[in-house]
């Protein structure tokens, strides 16, 4: 009897061939240890690159040490006073909400601190400035970095903003010295400094007009 070639011929079915699985089940430990490694290289990536030091908590600790209280103010500017401050600074607010941290002594405010998060080169860094009453600077310190780390300020130059108060020699290359290979963040720093002194001047009253770097 010749072999019948049609679909529906037992024969024909069994003698056919399986066809091939395009697409193989895999065993569920292996999806997790794939998103793991994923996930471990992805924030390995991240982690190269994004340097975080200190959480809000610990800045104010860092800032205030020997604070029996910190409280919270928020500086509401009006758009002429945005423009103060910017003139004040030569540098722009990147909002008119101002959050001021004020360190409390013996029922009196003794130290202010502004939080200032800017772009260096295409990420974010983010310092804290902590001032005495009369705005002068008491210390400049870095919160978070996420740009490479060869182009972040070390603690040493950040001391040279200690006991300073916005004037027009507050700026990189007049009497702040800048960081070889890195004067974006040089820049960057600097004018968060002045941003702040300006806020607090503008804010509070500024205990020596005419001083500002736009003055």
């Amino acid at each position: 009897m010749a072999n019948c070639s049609c679909d529906k011929c037992p024969v024909t079915q069994a003698s056919r061939p399986e066809r091939p699985h395009l697409i193989r089940r895999v065993p569920f430990a292996v999806w997790v240890f794939l998103a793991v490694a994923t996930f471990t290289l992805i924030h390995d990536v991240m982690d190269a690159r994004a340097e975080v030091y200190h959480s809000r908590v610990s800045a104010l600790q860092l800032a205030f040490p020997a604070a029996d209280s910190v409280t919270t103010t928020t500086l509401m500017f009006s758009e002429a006073d945005a423009e103060e401050v910017a003139e004040r600074a030569g540098a722009a607010l990147e909002s008119r909400l101002v959050r001021v941290y004020e360190a409390w002594c013996d029922g009196q405010v003794t130290h202010r601190g502004i939080i200032d998060t800017h772009k260096v080169r295409s990420l974010p860094e983010t310092v804290m400035v902590v001032t005495d009453t009369d705005h002068r600077v008491e210390g400049v310190h870095l919160l978070a970095f996420h740009e490479p780390v060869q182009y972040r300020a070390s603690d040493k130059w950040f001391l040279q903003f200690d006991d300073r108060r916005l004037d027009p020699e507050l700026a990189v290359r007049r009497g702040i010295v800048g960081m070889a290979g890195a004067t974006m963040t040089s820049n960057a720093v600097a004018a968060a400094v002045r941003r702040s002194l300006a806020a607090l001047e503008v804010g509070f009253g500024d205990p020596d007009p005419g001083v500002g770097i736009g003055k």
